[in-house]
């Protein structure tokens, strides 16, 4: 059952538009928490729950604020009434923190440019898009505050929207310049995150089989693994609305998409229950084992002292491992018995050592963190960091690193460390930095301040029947962090892409330390215990 009458969100403060203060806006939170939709018929409220949602307290609540809740429901609105509804994660809440208390939200758009080539349809593109919201709950989640409690709210589908900007009058010699002003546009416009969806879509057309297709999405509800279910599934389903007549829209069967058996909101559930008992217990514990004395602040060489303001301006310098060099370093790594990542992430360490003089950095590593099997095939923001004791190695990969002398010790050192962290990834570094600060470990600075990023998941793919594509990431001007370094391995190669927050370093600083990274890995490869 859905309710209507929901009051619009306000900066994504729920306004309950009757007298109970935070008392009635915490018993809206907790409603929308669990799941329960309300009903007004006359003096009656009515509510729809799943099973055993409805507690004693809830019932209690739903007695003492009936005049206010009826109210609230029959009040005029401009907004949906939610389709389900249930907690963020912890990994939404910190990001909705950072979105709406940042100097850039645009920072937090994933944006990308997709060049097609062929007799594309965009009516059945446009239905495609529209089944995808249908399918992937994510594409159309709000995020809504009620008091202390942040909820993502899943609104009914509605058709997305697909402009389209014809160049095709324009002069060849104009549509380069047209193009990028029109990407840079989209990709910059930030998102209001109390309002669905927070996704959005544009077609450019530049000849008559010559096309951009443009997808923007906030980060809060997608993650990279995410993006290749996005593509994926708008795949199979273009392919569906091209077998679909007139304006229906394709289903996931036909599409040859197996269903979906939990929503994103279902996911803010189970995670909230799951760090609730003893495994959340367990992953609190060894987190705090293994930060046990160490350095939680970076010793970086700034350029520039910390503002009081951060920007959140960032820069990027890309570098590239060829062929070649990349296939030594896989084999260096299979001598080892590990992967290529660890190798990379072993040298690494070594440059943080030089640059900090320390003889360990604590680093960030991103991880899929998408435990169960039922969260694989979803859109959404799984994404976490698990904290890293990175080893600085000594002087040099080819003398003294690792606890008993050697790159290769050192690379098992760092193998160790990431797969134990592996094994504990479903902890929320939120919940970590939390648990820092509550013990007067960690103040307000940023943490943490370097972050390694191993996208495993390779190049994006649009595959739509008769086009050829590629998908491109768009460079969004946002620092991920102080220092992050972006490792994405292809069949050519390794690209090595170092972000930096511009507030602090100087580009020609950040080159000169990638210049050192790749000389550390020419040493590695060349000199091979």
């Amino acid at each position: 059952m859905t309710a209507t009458g929901t009051p619009a969100p306000r900066n994504g403060q729920q306004d309950p538009r009757a007298e109970g203060g935070g008392e009635l806006l915490e018993l809206l939170g907790l409603l929308r928490e669990s799941d329960v939709r309300l009903t007004a018929d006359g003096d009656t409220l009515g509510y729809d729950a799943p099973a055993a949602a409805v507690t004693d307290d809830l019932l209690s609540g739903l007695r003492k604020h009936k005049g206010e809740l009826l109210q609230w429901l029959t009040a005029p609105t401009a907004g949906p009434q939610p389709e389900t509804s249930g907690p963020a994660t912890v990994y939404q809440r910190r990001m909705h923190q950072q979105h709406t208390g940042g100097q850039n939200p645009a920072g937090f758009n994933v944006a990308q440019r997709i060049p097609m080539t062929g007799p594309l349809d965009a009516d059945a593109l446009g239905r495609a898009l529209t089944a995808l919201s249908r399918r992937q709950s994510a594409l159309r989640c709000r995020f809504i505050g009620y008091g202390t409690r942040l909820v993502q709210e899943v609104v009914p589908v509605a058709p997305v929207p697909v402009p389209v900007t014809d160049l095709r009058t324009l002069l060849p010699g104009e549509h380069e310049q047209t193009t990028r002003e029109w990407v840079r546009f989209h990709a910059e416009q930030p998102f209001d995150l109390a309002t669905a969806p927070l996704w959005r879509t544009a077609l450019l057309r530049s000849a008559d089989d010559q096309w951009v297709l443009l997808v923007v999405v906030h980060h809060i509800v997608i993650d990279g693994w995410g993006l290749d279910v996005l593509l994926r599934d708008l795949g199979a389903l273009y392919a569906a609305a091209l077998r679909t007549p007139g304006s229906g829209l394709p289903t996931d069967a036909g599409a040859g998409l197996p269903p979906l058996t939990v929503t994103s909101p279902e996911v803010g559930r189970w995670q909230q229950q799951h760090l609730a008992g003893p495994r959340g217990r367990e992953l609190r514990a060894h987190w705090q084992h293994v930060l046990a004395g160490a350095e939680l602040r970076a010793a970086l060489p700034y350029d520039r002292p910390c503002p009081e303001q951060p920007t959140g301006r960032g820069g990027d310098v890309t570098l590239r491992i060829p062929r070649e060099p990349a296939a030594r370093l896989r084999a260096l790594a299979a001598g080892h018995g590990t992967t290529v990542f660890t190798v990379l992430l072993s040298a690494f360490g070594i440059l943080l050592g030089r640059l900090t003089g320390r003889a360990e950095t604590l680093v960030a590593c991103n991880i899929a963190n998408r435990i169960r099997s039922e969260h694989e095939p979803l859109v959404g923001h799984f994404t976490n960091n698990v904290m890293l004791r990175l080893g600085s190695g000594g002087t040099g990969p080819a003398g003294g690193g690792g606890k008993t002398g050697g790159f290769g010790a050192l690379v098992a050192e760092t193998a160790q460390t990431f797969f134990a962290a592996a094994d504990h990834q479903d902890y929320p570094l939120p919940m970590l930095r939390a648990d820092l600060t509550e013990r007067q470990l960690l103040d307000d600075s940023p943490f943490p301040q370097v972050i390694v990023v191993m996208q495993t998941q390779g190049i994006p793919v649009l595959d739509l029947p008769g086009i050829t594509s590629e998908v491109h990431d768009v460079a969004v001007n946002r620092a991920v962090a102080e220092l992050c370094l972006v490792l994405t391995p292809d069949a050519d190669g390794i690209t090595c892409t170092l972000n930096y927050a511009a507030d602090l370093f100087e580009h020609p600083t950040v080159e000169r330390w990638g210049a050192d990274y790749l000389e550390l890995l020419s040493e590695v490869a060349c000199n091979r215990p």
